[in-house]
């Protein structure tokens, strides 16, 4: 006889009993904190928030057969949070659909490790937020593993490639092949009085380190990945001269491109964020990050900070899809004569 039922899975919502370790529908890990949001197609008789349509058993493909306007999928505006750690994901005032994805979590114990991805669909192909679902939860899966072998830079490598390997699994190669841009950071608390922040990246999405003082004072963690940074060679100069900001490493079908990876070992609190470009090109610069996210996070926490940061985005236009990570990180003091701030460092294939 099974035991009582211990909730549904966080990733499929199957009914889970007691003492179970993995999904038997799905095979989410159980013994992981995790929080990733996904697509729900329209179900039969849902009605279409636009003309009232009722949806057939047919008409699950994401568009409404009778006015054409998209369903809702329940990704438009999703807040997700662990112990530790939240994000918010919203589909902003003009695109037609959110085809950024977040995914989060933990494992178990007060200084387990922390991990998020943050991916950001690329608009101009069809089907690119399947890829970034689809890499930020392959992604996220690998960073949590608990291969004592595989940990700081080489975990994140192994993981972002994880995810490359999931998004360019959706469809061959080809001009149309959905793709996604992706950041992602590990918070590694082993040892409190030097917990170990690792962030790698491919594309524009950025990771930001959030603090007050001078002790680990906040900056950006992430160079972007486009065209007007690119070396030369590295992409066709026709795209380049129709667009400067045209990303140069993705995640893809198509797309062999190395991530680049920063750590560090920050001497203060603070928090690391993780964002798409719709936050960023509203604030690019940190000092405007830091004021909207260290009052909203010393009020509330995480939660907070990651939904003023959103706000922010959306009352300042929302043009584009906005997703937010926040990942609080408070060193112990050690007792030892004060050190002096570690550098930054930077690693790249």
């Amino acid at each position: 006889m099974n035991a009582p039922a211990a909730g549904p899975c966080p990733g499929c919502g199957a009914p889970l009993a007691a003492g179970d370790r993995f999904c038997e529908v799905c095979g989410t890990d159980l013994r992981t904190s995790r929080a990733t949001p996904t697509e729900r197609p329209a179900r039969t008789g849902t009605a279409c928030p636009h003309c009232g349509h009722r949806a057939g058993v047919d008409d699950a493909d994401g568009y409404c057969p009778s006015c054409g306007l998209r369903l809702l999928d329940g990704t438009d505006h999703v807040e997700v949070a662990v112990t530790g750690c939240a994000a918010v994901s919203d589909r902003g005032h003009v695109r037609p659909r959110n085809e950024d994805a977040v995914a989060l979590g933990r494992r178990p114990g007060p200084l387990a490790p922390i991990a998020a991805v943050v991916c950001d669909g690329v608009s101009s192909v069809p089907g690119s937020e399947r890829a970034a679902r689809a890499a930020a939860d392959a992604t996220l899966e690998h960073l949590l593993r608990t291969d004592a072998a595989d940990h700081g830079e080489r975990r994140v490598r192994s993981s972002i490639a994880a995810g490359a390997t999931a998004a360019a699994s959706l469809a061959p190669a080809g001009r149309d092949a959905p793709s996604c841009t992706l950041v992602c950071g590990l918070v590694d608390s082993t040892d409190p009085a030097a917990p170990v922040l690792t962030v790698g990246w491919a594309g524009d999405s950025r990771a930001y380190w959030l603090a007050a003082g001078s002790a680990e004072p906040p900056r950006l963690l992430t160079t972007d990945h486009v065209a007007a940074n690119a070396p030369p060679g590295m992409v066709d100069p026709v795209i380049v001269a129709a667009r400067p900001d045209a990303i140069t490493r993705w995640l893809g079908a198509g797309s062999d491109a190395e991530p680049d990876v920063v750590t560090l070992t920050p001497v203060g609190p603070g928090a690391l964020l993780l964002c798409t470009d719709g936050l960023w090109k509203y604030f690019p610069d940190v000092d405007a990050l830091n004021a909207v996210a260290l009052p909203a996070l010393y009020d509330g926490g995480p939660p907070t900070a990651a939904t003023a940061l959103t706000a922010a985005a959306l009352a300042a236009g929302g043009e584009d899809n906005v997703t937010v990570a926040v990942l609080p990180v408070s060193p112990v003091p050690a007792v030892t004569d004060s050190a002096a701030t570690v550098p930054l460092t930077r690693s790249s294939s």
